[in-house]
């Protein structure tokens, strides 16, 4: 756990180092290195508190288990007792449904576990697969560097640069295509958990985990809508660092006719200097909004701005 406690760091280095050796290899004529920033600026991660929500989980899931075993252990000795009238089966029956949901909470925070360790677990082999990138890079802009003082030594390494940034490109569109199909299923799952749970209770008249749900949602809002914004910002650097507008999904319909164009002039120098002022003076968080996250009260909710 040490080495995921280290994963934000190695981030933040990754988009150092990253960012330091692309602008040096787009200086010396491999223009290709640059579009890696963008995915250093994007892969900035925490995987300890994924673990540490994971480990929370699993302690709740240990309670709830030995909620169950202590009133599988009451109503064994009640049994023993010989309370064999139509009131005895009728508390037995009604403690077999007790029992049911309890170990279906039970199941549910392991469940919830293994996704949330499974994302600790992913995220952190993304970190570590954008050091060795960013080693990479650095290591080909001192060969490049190296080569300059020979002109036809120096077309050559450019020329091997370029078609070794371009399988490069081509393995990180790869990984970063693997990583959005596992993340996004297991927030389905999750999702699916979550509301499946709620609509079957729902459905059978019992309204107490949909009324939860809402309390529960309410109570997080500040934290949701900071976290789209966050979000958000972040994404839009990426884009501006990329130096074209998104293409698909819903930001490359907010980006109307200019969707997958050059941006114009000065955005992207805008969004290098805003990286550069996070990369060196915010530890990687955002400028505007990365010290703005709503302070969690004791009890797990967050205050609206008007309370």
């Amino acid at each position: 756990m040490i080495a995921l406690g280290r994963g934000a760091w190695l981030a933040r280095e990754n988009l150092r180092v990253g960012a330091v050796a692309a602008l040096s290899l787009s200086a010396l004529g491999v223009p290709a290195a640059w579009p890696f920033v963008p995915a250093f600026h994007v892969h900035q991660y925490d995987p300890q508190a994924l673990w540490d929500a994971g480990a929370a989980w699993v302690r709740a899931g240990a309670e709830v288990r030995t909620a169950r075993e202590r009133v599988e252990r009451v109503v064994g000795g009640i049994e023993e007792d010989g309370w064999r009238s139509a009131d005895g089966r009728a508390f037995r029956r009604r403690m077999d449904r007790h029992l049911a949901g309890l170990l279906s909470a039970e199941l549910r925070a392991a469940f919830v576990a293994a996704v949330l360790f499974t994302a600790a677990a992913l995220t952190m082999a993304v970190i570590v697969f954008m050091a060795s990138l960013a080693a990479v890079l650095a290591a080909l802009a001192v060969w490049v560097l190296a080569a300059t003082v020979v002109p036809v030594g120096a077309a050559m390494a450019r020329l091997s640069a370029t078609m070794t940034l371009a399988n490069l490109n081509a393995a990180l569109r790869s990984m970063e295509g693997a990583l959005n199909a596992v993340l996004h299923t297991c927030a389905g799952l999750l999702g699916t958990l979550v509301a499946g749970d709620v609509l079957v209770d729902a459905a059978k008249g019992d309204f107490g985990g949909l009324r939860d749900f809402v309390y529960a949602t309410v109570a997080q809002g500040p934290m949701l809508v900071w976290g789209t914004a966050n979000r958000v910002e972040r994404d839009v650097t990426a884009f501006g660092l990329g130096g074209r507008a998104p293409a698909g999904g819903l930001y490359g319909r907010a980006a109307g006719s200019r969707a997958g164009e050059a941006l114009p002039p000065g955005w992207a120098q805008a969004a290098g200097a805003k990286g550069f002022h996070e990369t060196w003076n915010t530890g990687g968080a955002q400028a505007l909004t990365g010290d703005r996250a709503p302070e969690q009260a004791p009890d797990g909710s967050y205050r609206y701005p008007w309370e």
